[in-house]
């Protein structure tokens, strides 16, 4: 046994656990006894046993000693309370020495661990022919017995209780995370199979429960395992609180994240600038290119006519002179015809129409849309309705403030990964009906500017 003359806060020492001798739990276990014992003083007596713990068992190849001696505790009635005092003591003098705090969380993944791995033999209770994990046993003893010795000793169960659970909890979160990533192997699913069926803190909890049965023999007989019974209730409604405390807090952490995505997708107010001055050019190139069919019919139309005019010209001045109509040689009506159908062919062709026809904009309006469509991707529904509700109040966009949701709704037609946009349909529905409805009140505004005061009706 080490000397106790070593302070708590000193990093533990001495020889390996290899190297330290086949009875040290037990002896160690005699040694808390003693201490116990001899202390009159029940605050002192914890402190120097918290003490003597740490210093022998907190090093990382001397934990699994800990449970040991915890065993050693346990084999006995009489002595099964020191287990209960020796975690109890780590629990409330963690407060004084904040490395207690270290060392039972290492206690807790050590025992998490070996509990998953089916390290340690089953413990079968015989009285209800259950088994439960080694370290459901053991620490259900341990909860057992703190509360045997006081009730208001609830605080220390549930705070290595609740260790064990946000442990848990966040293991698990873990493997489903690292699952998500890679594909799940035969190997790996294989391996799962030899893993403990149920967690740590359920199998604790079950094994409590199983306890504190009692089959009574008369109705007058009264259960000495009562007190088992209502830590087992009592450890449910903790488990309860702890499971759904983490949850709560999984569901903020990942609100918070995916507020943080959004924001970072999120179009910046200078993007946002940037995009006004190639919004208004598109709408005024697809008001031009929506007006491109008419204006091309309308001068088709007459290059049409007078090619047609042209060629029936030429057939009457040829039928005049065949039949030597007014004096007309048939030579002459063969010089009007060919004349006519030269005319037709050259002058009044759509080569020579061409500067009468109306320019094709429909690539330049590609090229602007193109321009600022990246950041109404990113736009949100705030943003998006803000930005359209400024283009239709901009002076320079009164005589298209008829096109733009036709031209908003080509826009989002056309635009490439329309899967990433932050806005969602359900929200661009709402803003289309707004942006219609703002421009029917603008509408409205510009035509009563323009229509002449009548003083009479005045």
């Amino acid at each position: 046994m080490e000397a106790n003359t070593a302070s708590a806060k000193s990093a533990p020492g001495g020889p390996p656990a290899r190297d330290l001798p086949s009875d040290f739990p037990k002896r160690l276990a005699t040694k808390i006894v003693l201490t116990v014992e001899r202390e009159r003083d029940p605050e002192t007596g914890l402190e120097k046993v918290s003490n003597l713990v740490y210093r022998n068992l907190s090093a990382a190849d001397r934990l699994e000693l800990m449970f040991a001696t915890c065993e050693q505790l346990l084999i006995d009635n009489e002595t099964a309370r020191f287990a209960a005092i020796t975690w109890t003591s780590l629990v409330i003098e963690r407060e004084r020495v904040p490395q207690y705090e270290t060392f039972l969380v290492d206690l807790v993944d050590l025992a998490i661990d070996q509990h998953m791995n089916l390290v340690k033999p089953l413990y079968e209770l015989e009285a209800r022919r259950k088994k439960f994990s080694h370290y459901a046993w053991l620490l259900g003893e341990v909860f057992i017995n703190m509360m045997a010795l006081n009730s208001d000793l609830y605080e220390a169960v549930s705070h290595v209780f609740s260790t064990i659970i946000r442990k848990e909890m966040a293991l698990e979160s873990a493997e489903k995370e690292r699952k998500d990533t890679r594909r799940i192997t035969l190997a790996a699913s294989a391996k799962a199979k030899e893993t403990a069926s149920k967690k740590l803190f359920d199998d604790v909890v079950d094994y409590i429960h199983a306890r504190g049965e009692f089959k009574s023999d008369s109705l007058a007989q009264k259960n000495p395992n009562e007190f088992i019974a209502v830590l087992a209730d009592r450890m449910r409604g903790t488990r309860r609180y702890v499971i759904q405390d983490i949850m709560n807090r999984q569901t903020l952490m990942r609100k918070q994240q995916a507020e943080k995505e959004l924001s970072e997708r999120l179009a910046g107010a200078e993007d946002i600038i940037l995009a006004k001055e190639p919004f208004k050019r598109a709408i005024q190139l697809f008001w031009t290119e929506k007006r491109y069919n008419f204006k091309y019919l309308s001068v088709e139309k007459v290059r049409v006519t007078v090619q047609v005019l042209s060629i029936l010209t030429g057939l009457v001045f040829f039928l005049a002179g065949y039949l030597n109509v007014y004096g007309m040689h048939w030579i002459e009506g063969i010089a009007v015809a060919v004349g006519m159908y030269l005319f037709a062919k050259i002058a009044v062709s759509r080569r020579a129409f061409k500067r009468f026809f109306p320019d094709d904009v429909s690539k330049e309006l590609e090229t602007v849309v193109g321009s600022f469509t990246p950041t109404l991707r990113k736009m949100s529904k705030e943003q998006l309705d803000a930005f359209l509700i400024r283009q239709v109040r901009d002076v320079d966009n009164q005589k298209v403030l008829h096109v733009i949701p036709e031209f908003i709704k080509y826009v989002f037609a056309i635009m490439p990964d329309r899967k990433n946009m932050i806005v969602t349909l359900d929200d661009l529905s709402d803003v289309m009906e707004n942006l219609e409805t703002d421009v029917a009140r603008m509408l409205r505004e510009v035509t009563a500017a323009a229509t002449p005061r009548n003083p009479l009706v005045e």
